[in-house]
């Protein structure tokens, strides 16, 4: 899977990543007439899953691709992936269930404190992920460890993916190429 998305061109992997989740959920909410809460919470949070999906299957590619002489854990990496997608759905979720509460201002007190270090944890989450995809790509393309300048920019165009994907797929596809020969 991750070749197949690492062949693509930028503009393929843009549509991909970006504009078909927004078509489906579009679609699919025409489609479904159900009120089911769940259901809604599914097609909301299907462009979220497209993007994190593609992140943890290039963090996935690029880990396995590390030179030999970077010893880096890959469970952080996954275990940041898992917590940032339950994280969404269940955000999700729960804003479904206390809409009403939102719209009237009067999100209940305890629902706060629960949320506000849950949410925390998932920025930091995002960002621990965006930290080790763009490091580990600076690493393979340079072959071997690198300082913190040498990913700061790759760390940016992940971060804000829908503009970095122009930049960052060429590069990934060249390692996908050099590679194969």
């Amino acid at each position: 899977m991750p070749q197949f998305l690492l062949n693509l061109k930028p503009w393929q992997a843009f549509l991909l990543v970006f504009v078909l989740p927004f078509l489906l959920q579009y679609g699919l909410e025409q489609l479904v007439t159900s009120s089911n809460e769940l259901v809604r919470v599914c097609l909301d949070a299907l462009p979220s899953v497209f993007y994190t999906m593609w992140l943890w299957l290039i963090g996935t590619y690029l880990y396995r691709r590390l030179p030999g002489s970077i010893q880096i854990r890959g469970i952080y990496f996954h275990l940041a992936m898992l917590y940032f997608l339950l994280y969404t759905l269940l955000l999700l979720y729960t804003i479904s269930i206390v809409r009403e509460s939102v719209f009237i201002g009067k999100l209940p007190l305890g629902m706060l404190f629960l949320l506000v270090p849950l949410h925390l944890l998932a920025t930091f989450c995002f960002l621990y992920a965006v930290y080790f995809v763009s490091r580990s790509l600076a690493s393979i393309e340079q072959g071997g460890v690198v300082e913190t300048g040498a990913y700061v920019r790759a760390f940016f165009l992940f971060l804000f993916l829908p503009l970095g994907i122009w930049f960052l797929q060429p590069r990934l596809k060249g390692l996908l190429l050099k590679e194969t020969t």
